[in-house]
């Protein structure tokens, strides 16, 4: 509920409670007391939507309102009077507690935040250090084995093939930390299915024929274009099918689905490779968490980052030893 639809709850609340409050007559004694505990709802709603400043000024307002009735009431009764008088306390103290409550709940879940960031942080920090600490050693080594002049040309060749993959490991790492961080603002059009799916084909086209795996297109036909960000779509299916890869086997099959009606869009990538072990499922879209010798542990983040900026959701059902299937759904604008 966003700001003008609370404050419009509360105008309504105090305006249905004080007509209530003034048509009923002061000899309806019992009703007048419920009527008045109606004031609360207002009161507390303010506090707990609006904390200390919203709980006082609802509370105020409701105090205004109430004082010409209790003047009333002393002309009348006095027990009555000083009944009503207490009341205007309590709605005074109930909204003015209720707020300082909310706002100190609300200090202390943005401290909790910060500090979560800052421990996210720390942890990332320290992985990737680790991770191209890792890469460096290698590197470093080879280079200052191949300085030296005393090893084989045959040798120099395998050591800078190890080099050449290290720092595209690295350079991999690099990219992905920036696609992580920078969570740039979507841009959106119109985009052919098709030729975006041909695009990514290409790209991932000599992985597949390298580890000798099928690539298998299913599309409807006829599917319309679809508004998507087409540079981000692109990054997320060549995430999901380059891991496909990883995960597969020689002459398994990597399938990509996609289907389209009238309330969802939806991307399904299907392998047969190992699987995902249960005891991981809650940690795959954790940042840096990999169990790929050669992963960063970012690509299904990012993924999973892109999917929800489009409005969508991703699932993914796996079984050791039978393969995975990730499903993408996007609402149809």
């Amino acid at each position: 509920m966003d700001r003008s639809k609370k404050i419009g709850f509360i105008v309504i609340s105090v305006t249905l409670a004080s007509l209530l409050y003034y048509l009923t007559s002061l000899r309806l004694y019992p009703l007048q007391e419920l009527f008045t505990r109606l004031y609360y709802i207002p009161i507390v709603f303010g506090a707990v939507w609006f904390g200390f400043p919203g709980g006082v000024y609802v509370s105020l307002i409701v105090t205004l309102i109430c004082i010409p009735h209790a003047f009333m009431a002393f002309t009348r009764d006095k027990a009555l009077f000083y009944d009503e008088v207490l009341e205007l306390f309590l709605f005074n103290l109930v909204g003015a507690v209720i707020g300082i409550l909310k706002d100190r709940e609300r200090r202390q879940i943005e401290l909790n935040q910060k500090l979560q960031v800052l421990a996210t942080i720390g942890e990332t920090v320290s992985t990737v250090a680790h991770e191209i600490k890792n890469m460096l050693i290698p590197i470093r080594g080879f280079l200052r084995r191949i300085q030296e002049n005393h090893i084989r040309e045959a040798k120099v060749d395998s050591y800078l093939a190890i080099v050449e993959q290290e720092t595209a490991k690295l350079e991999k790492m690099v990219k992905n930390m920036l696609s992580f961080g920078r969570n740039a603002p979507l841009h959106r059009e119109k985009v052919e299915v098709s030729l975006l799916i041909e695009e990514v084909r290409k790209i991932l086209e000599e992985e597949f024929h390298e580890k000798g795996i099928r690539f298998v297109c299913n599309c409807q036909e006829g599917i319309k274009p679809v508004t998507l960000d087409p540079e981000k779509m692109h990054c997320v299916l060549t995430n999901l099918l380059h891991n496909a890869i990883n995960a597969s086997s020689k002459g398994d099959e990597v399938r990509l689905l996609v289907k389209h009606d009238k309330n969802i869009f939806q991307f399904v990538v299907e392998d047969e490779g190992e699987g995902i072990a249960q005891e991981h499922m809650d940690q795959i879209f954790q940042a840096f968490f990999t169990t790929k010798p050669q992963g960063t542990g970012l690509g299904l983040v990012i993924t999973k980052q892109i999917v929800e900026q489009h409005g969508g959701e991703i699932k993914i059902k796996s079984t050791p030893g039978n393969g995975t299937s990730i499903f993408l759904n996007f609402p149809v604008s």
